[in-house]
């Protein structure tokens, strides 16, 4: 037994400076990565040191940490992500330190060798002030040894006496935290899923929060383990982000934010005596622990489950009073700005209005303004371009709305002032923007030009009789000329369908193989069918257009909307009020935004074609639901 007990804590050992793991795509990189570049004094700091996509790992050196001491350490951490088929792998060593003194100081990087290469990851400097730069925060008690009391890096430890429950309360939670509890329809609030622990465990995410009611925009990647060190009552934990995503209230009332649910199995070692003196070094203490040199005892599983406490948001209702007939559902800080994206504009020919709204809010939701086109100007829908920034709240950066036009005849069009507006939560009012009219000349087509003198030619030719009424009537002979066509194409499928019907007579088929023999196709009920036809004859631009189409088509007809009441904000609002979750309205929303963007960008793959074929029909099977 004793036996078996080293060869398995040798292997642990032998594991940590020999990790093999297999990539698919990626190039070796080896980096230091700490939490914060500025702390206070009695602040703690993560450095870790990260291999991604290496075969094999040896003799990892961490830097000698000067000016700092190790409060936890080092800390093994592995992981991989998948984004479009190509998977990245990573293995990372982390030390939580805090630190001596003030000043600038420059940590060097490990050294490691990866791939049978020896390799450097890169120096960090962080810049250490008096006070803290977070919350205030206490010293970490440190142990006394002979004693009574443990550091949170030994938790692990279950000493005589103690009850295992009782020491997972005390140790292990979670819980949600919010930027606020009430908030407007489209005012984005941040809404955090922390698991704190100071144990040894196995986690894993049983019930993920559904946050209906919401737009969901993630701050964080949710597959990755964020995690860093926080004092709670002057206790340090170590943090792992579960999830950490900006929420956007699609509708008035009182929304429970939903509880996370963790299933944990925690490890202890059950103490048989007083504990030993931990070895100042701390990768030497981890040999310790691996090679079975420390306190021995016998190994305490206790599986536990934990969920966060469910958070009430109270949304208000945006205002009725004062409600601009501009507003379309933009809450936040915004600014507006036109540009005409075409010089020398040509009679039948297409020119591009630029519109761009930045700011700060709620950008993602945000639709285009309505514009006035003059007539004579035939207009097409908008499409949208965005550039946010997802990872601040709330959310900043610009959305651009190119409206595509095309004159019919030659002359000076004015395109009025285009309104847009918002709410601003923070003084609770409506506030309206306007962009500069704008006076279009528009030039003679080409065929507009040549069309006077051809004309005057023909007149001066046909002065008499036959030439000036043939040319007068000149339509009516067309008529006559493609009626006499299609009589002719009649009459010979007439015939055609009649010798087909003989031949039936004599064998009797089923309907399904007589339309097939006659070529004659059932009606679809796809509405995606005409999408299917131009994808495989390569006809990509119609294809995205068609599927735009088709979509906001069946979600018109399902909602029983008119052309005027068709918006995403409204649209996910109707759906979300009918019982759509969030992945659904996110993957309507994200089908339409790419339909939009693929209009004006040459760019086509196979992968992506094949993939928003199959969003399509996955939402045109849940309107039918």
């Amino acid at each position: 037994m004793k036996i078996d007990s080293i060869l398995h804590s040798r292997c642990l050992m032998l594991l940590l400076f020999s990790l093999v793991f297999s990539t698919t795509k990626g190039q070796v990189k080896f980096s230091t990565v700490t939490s914060s570049k500025e702390i206070g004094k009695s602040d703690f700091v993560q450095i870790e040191f990260v291999v991604e996509n290496a075969q094999q790992i040896e003799e990892i050196t961490p830097p000698s940490f000067h000016d700092f001491q190790v409060v936890k350490g080092p800390i093994q951490s592995s992981g991989m992500s998948i984004v479009n088929g190509a998977m990245s792998q990573y293995k990372a060593l982390s030390f939580v330190l805090q630190p001596t003194k003030t000043g600038r100081f420059t940590l060097p990087g490990a050294t490691a060798n990866i791939d049978g290469k020896q390799m450097t990851s890169n120096a960090v400097s962080i810049n250490v002030v008096a006070g803290s730069r977070a919350m205030p925060v206490q010293p970490i008690p440190q142990p006394v040894w002979p004693g009574e009391e443990l550091d949170f890096d030994r938790e692990y430890v279950l000493r005589p006496g103690e009850n295992v429950n009782e020491k997972i309360r005390k140790n292990m939670f979670v819980k949600v935290q919010v930027s606020k509890t009430n908030c407007f329809v489209g005012e984005p609030i941040v809404a955090t899923y922390k698991l704190y622990s100071r144990l040894q465990s196995e986690s894993r995410v049983t019930k993920h929060p559904s946050l209906n009611g919401f737009s969901v925009h993630d701050m964080i990647d949710p597959t990755s383990d964020v995690s860093f060190i926080e004092n709670v009552n002057g206790k340090p934990f170590t943090v792992h982000i579960i999830r950490k995503s900006q929420l956007i209230p699609l509708q008035a009332g009182t929304v429970d934010l939903d509880p996370v649910e963790v299933e944990n199995t925690v490890h202890f070692l059950k103490s048989n005596g007083p504990i030993k003196r931990r070895n100042s070094n701390p990768l030497q203490e981890l040999f310790d622990r691996f090679s079975g040199d420390e306190e021995a005892g016998e190994r305490v599983d206790q599986h536990v489950v934990l969920d966060s406490k469910p958070v009430a948001i109270a949304v208000k209702a945006l205002p009725l009073e004062n409600r601009p007939e501009s507003f379309n559902g933009a809450v936040g800080q915004f600014t507006v700005s036109a540009s005409m994206d075409t010089k020398n504009i040509v009679a039948e020919d297409a020119a591009i209005l630029k519109l761009t709204v930045k700011g700060s809010g709620n950008l993602p939701v945000v639709n285009a303004p309505t514009v006035s086109w003059p007539k004579g100007i035939e207009d097409y829908s908008a499409s949208a371009k965005e550039q946010v920034d997802k990872t601040v709240a709330p959310m900043n950066g610009f959305k651009t709305f190119e409206y595509k036009f095309i004159p019919s005849v030659a002359g000076t069009y004015t395109i009025p002032p285009i309104s847009f507006s918002y709410f601003d939560p923070a003084k609770a009012v409506y506030k309206t923007l306007e962009t500069q009219a704008f006076s279009v000349p528009v030039a003679k087509g080409k065929a507009a030009i040549g069309r006077p003198a051809i004309l005057s030619a023909a007149t001066k030719e046909s002065d008499n009789g036959p030439a000036r009424f043939f040319q007068s009537h000149l339509e009516w002979f067309f008529a006559i000329l493609i009626l006499s066509g299609l009589a002719v194409y009649l009459f010979i499928q007439n015939r055609w369908l009649k010798r087909s019907n003989e031949t039936v007579k004599e064998d009797v088929k089923p309907a399904d193989a007589l339309m097939q023999e006659q070529k004659i196709a059932p009606p679809s009920p796809d509405p995606l069918e005409r999408a299917k036809e131009l994808l495989a004859v390569g006809q990509y631009p119609a294809f995205y257009k068609e599927l735009n189409r088709a979509i906001w088509r069946e979600v018109a007809e399902k909602l029983q909307l008119r052309s005027s009441e068709l918006n995403k904000y409204n649209i996910i609002t109707q759906l979300t009020a009918k019982g759509w979750d969030r992945p659904q309205t996110a993957l309507l929303e994200d089908t339409l935004n790419e339909c939009e963007m693929k209009l004006y960008t040459p760019d086509y793959s196979e992968t992506d074609l094949q993939r928003i074929l199959q969003h399509a029909e996955q939402i045109i099977q849940d309107l039918n639901k």
